[in-house]
């Protein structure tokens, strides 16, 4: 007895669905790409953003390019070029006085750590919501004022090293546009956003936080969210990176995988049914 395909496949299945199946990325994978093959490997494979890969072996090997065009390339802009500096804006609003601003300056380079917002707060010369108008205004995107923390899925945040890293932070998400709005706590990371973006699968906006807003934030996020963040601090190969990501992805069942270059680390989340994933940070790999 021989079986077709059409024997096999549910009759309500209409065939624009059956041709949208996925074919796999790999060049050199060994499965013939048609329609009985892509069928039955329909729930077995990963995407690796809109790239499909039907088995582990052809999954290791897209993986394996990705993250060596990732050794590769460069970090990407982080800021804007020419930005007025914050002491200047400020003196320019009619906030501070030069003198004020001079004495700032000094305190800053005798400790030789600090902003010289945080200077000029300890100094009594402004208040915080001054220094967050003023750094609004130099990042030239708006104050986030939101008076109390919206309730955001933990799968809209990031690997708390991230958020330390850029100072940055989810405050907002409206889900009609699938629009993330970012606070940062200072200067404003474009490449950091396009991270979030190719991770999240959202867009986003800059917004600029204040450092109460940042601190409650931050405590309702240790409170009530459990951490899924596994940072590997020890540097690997792309193959090293490789095999570990597989490993990974075998246990939690991933069905995709995302990834996205931070200046010097590599974030890659796993997707897996219902929801569930699983935050991974390496430190970039070592070109093959």
């Amino acid at each position: 007895m021989t079986l077709s395909l059409r024997s096999v496949l549910p009759t309500s299945s209409p065939i624009a669905a059956l041709q949208s199946l996925p074919v796999c990325a790999s060049p050199g994978c060994p499965r013939p790409p048609s329609l009985w093959q892509r069928w039955w490997a329909r729930h077995e494979g990963i995407w690796i953003h809109e790239d499909w890969y039907c088995s582990a072996g052809c999954f290791h090997a897209g993986l394996y390019r990705r993250l060596e065009q990732a050794a590769i390339s460069g970090p990407g802009a982080t800021a804007a070029a020419n930005r007025l500096p914050l002491g200047l804006v400020l003196l320019s609003q009619g906030d501070i006085t030069p003198e004020q601003l001079r004495r700032a300056l000094d305190h800053q380079r005798e400790a030789g750590t600090g902003r010289i917002g945080e200077w000029l707060v300890r100094m009594g010369a402004v208040s915080e919501p001054q220094v967050t108008a003023a750094l609004a205004v130099q990042q030239g995107c708006p104050v986030f004022n939101l008076q109390e923390p919206q309730w955001l899925p933990l799968r809209l945040h990031w690997p708390d090293a991230l958020a330390r890293q850029y100072r940055a932070l989810p405050v907002f998400h409206n889900r009609a546009q699938s629009l993330l709005y970012v606070g940062f706590l200072g200067q404003v990371d474009r490449s950091f956003l396009l991270c979030v973006e190719q991770v999240l699968r959202c867009r986003t906006e800059p917004c600029i936080v204040s450092a109460a807003t940042y601190r409650q934030h931050r405590e309702l996020l240790a409170r009530f969210h459990e951490s899924r963040d596994v940072e590997i601090i020890e540097r690997q190969t792309s193959v090293e990176m490789m095999r570990t990501l597989g490993n990974y992805a075998e246990q939690v069942h991933a069905e995709r995988c995302l990834l996205a270059r931070c200046q010097d680390r590599l974030w890659i989340r796993f997707e897996s049914a219902r929801e569930a994933f699983l935050d991974l940070l390496f430190r970039m790999p070592v070109p093959s």
